[in-house]
């Protein structure tokens, strides 16, 4: 497995790196630290129209400043999983474009970042470099919420029977997590309601038949996605809830005291074909622990 981790220095990257203790990461692992630092104002202007740029030494120092911080951040992973092979790369440019021109390039199959991070001028930067590495990344996202890890671990896994949701299933499945792990397969179900011209029009009894196959369908993917991560030797229980999937699935986490949710990177909705990536960047922006979006490699 190839993982890139976007490292800072900050205290969201140290618990990005440390909840990685948690994932069923593999010990076969190839990893690379990348930290990136963004061209100075004066440097991007001197670059502009093909105009020769003078790499100063402020910059050069800023470059110096990434590579000890990647090392940095090789460090606190070894320490963690010795006998990984473990690389750092300095960069320098837009954290996010870094982030995403390397997982391309290298190709990894696991992005990891934190929900918080810091611009080059120490400024905190709110989520702006996890959502976008999240909505371009060519593969799976992990975006890491500090939290303590008492007992056993809990992970949820959004299931709506599409092949991006039995990606996350199988990605679980993949993984070795230790014993007593505890797994909630759930799917969320939106009710279709009656305006008041379509009880006239329509009738209620063909809402009621859509509401009741659409429940029917939610509950097989749910115990065929439990019935999978049973043969996996996992302990999973399916869970079928009324609501809208973007907040049904943050509250089940808060309720649930879950450690990680796992998510497609898009779904089905109601109607068949219909993708819908709000799903993931919702559960991503408002999940109260670690949240990592499954994409399938084309």
């Amino acid at each position: 497995m190839k993982i890139l981790i976007s490292y800072d220095g900050s205290n969201h990257a140290d618990a990005a790196i440390d909840d990685l203790q948690w994932a069923g990461l593999p010990e076969t692992t190839d990893a690379v630290v990348l930290s990136a630092v963004e061209w100075p104002t004066m440097l991007a202007m001197k670059s502009w129209g093909m105009v020769e740029t003078d790499f100063s030494p402020e910059w050069m120092q800023r470059i110096g400043q990434a590579q000890q911080l990647a090392a940095t951040g090789a460090d606190r992973l070894r320490t963690l999983f010795p006998k990984w092979n473990i690389e750092i790369e300095p960069a320098g440019g837009d954290p996010a474009d870094m982030i995403l021109e390397k997982a391309r390039a290298w190709p990894a199959d696991l992005i990891v970042v934190g929900t918080h991070g810091r611009n080059a001028v120490g400024r905190v930067v709110l989520g702006s470099v996890s959502m976008k590495v999240l909505r371009h990344a060519p593969c799976s996202v992990r975006v890491v919420r500090e939290r303590k890890h008492d007992g056993p671990l809990r992970l949820l896994i959004g299931v709506d029977g599409s092949a991006e949701a039995n990606a996350a299933v199988d990605a679980v499945c993949r993984r070795s997590w230790p014993e007593g792990t505890q797994v909630r397969v759930f799917a969320a179900q939106e009710i279709f309601a009656l305006a008041n011209a379509e009880r006239i029009g329509i009738g209620e009894r063909i809402y009621d038949r859509v509401n009741q196959d659409e429940y029917l369908r939610m509950k097989d993917a749910a115990r065929e996605s439990a019935d999978k991560l049973h043969s996996a030797g996992l302990s999973a229980s399916p869970v079928v809830s009324e609501g809208d999937p973007k907040d049904a699935l943050v509250r089940d986490a808060h309720n649930w005291n879950i450690d990680t949710i796992f998510v497609g990177a898009r779904g089905l909705g109601r109607v068949e074909g219909l993708f819908l990536g709000s799903v993931s960047s919702a559960t991503v922006a408002h999940a109260p622990c670690t949240v990592e979006v499954v994409r399938r490699r084309s």
